[in-house]
């Protein structure tokens, strides 16, 4: 098995994990791809926003780390990351997923970076993307009842406090260097 580090990354709906992933990606940091047996949004692509599959072939998949979210399952694969031989690759995984990998992976292998945001910008960032308010509702209280951003925060290793998108980059830039210049 391929030992990469793992950075994972969580946060609450809306804090800016896809966003920051991204930059990772620019960074040379390899995202790894979750499978899922829900059907793909008009711009997602088989492969590279996911893996969409069957719950049957769900079901078949040897799994890291595994969800079920709104009427639909999610995981990530083993093979999904031993097919990998970079030093450093990401995923977005919420707290259980952090649990699951680092059991199954090995917590000297697993980086956490929480990308966090206040509930008044969680709001904002649901609203200006064209959520319903009953979907930021919906989503707000989730986060409370299940303290999520607490729960993220215990779990973390790192912190990006994510109120400005160009100071969020800088650090995750930071944090990177450092990673690469360490023995990994």
């Amino acid at each position: 098995m391929n030992k990469s580090k793992i950075l994972l990354l969580t946060g609450v709906s809306s804090s800016g994990k896809s966003t920051l992933g991204q930059h990772l990606q620019t960074l040379g940091v390899v995202e790894l791809i979750s499978c899922t047996t829900r059907q793909p949004r008009w711009n997602e692509v088989n492969g590279v926003t996911y893996y969409f599959v069957t719950k049957e072939e769900f079901d078949k998949i040897d799994k890291l780390e595994n969800t079920y979210y709104s009427g639909n399952y999610y995981c990530l694969s083993r093979a999904e990351v031993n097919r990998h031989q970079e030093d450093l690759v990401y995923c977005i995984v919420d707290a259980a997923g952090v649990n699951q990998i680092r059991n199954s992976y090995g917590i000297e292998n697993v980086i956490v970076i929480n990308i966090t945001i206040s509930y008044f910008q969680m709001f904002k960032r649901l609203f200006f993307r064209k959520d319903s308010f009953k979907e930021i509702k919906k989503r707000i209280i989730y986060t409370i009842k299940n303290k999520e951003m607490k729960t993220n925060r215990k779990l973390a290793d790192y912190i990006i406090q994510n109120n400005n998108l160009d100071r969020s980059k800088q650090m995750l830039r930071l944090l990177i260097n450092k990673l690469k210049g360490d023995e990994i």
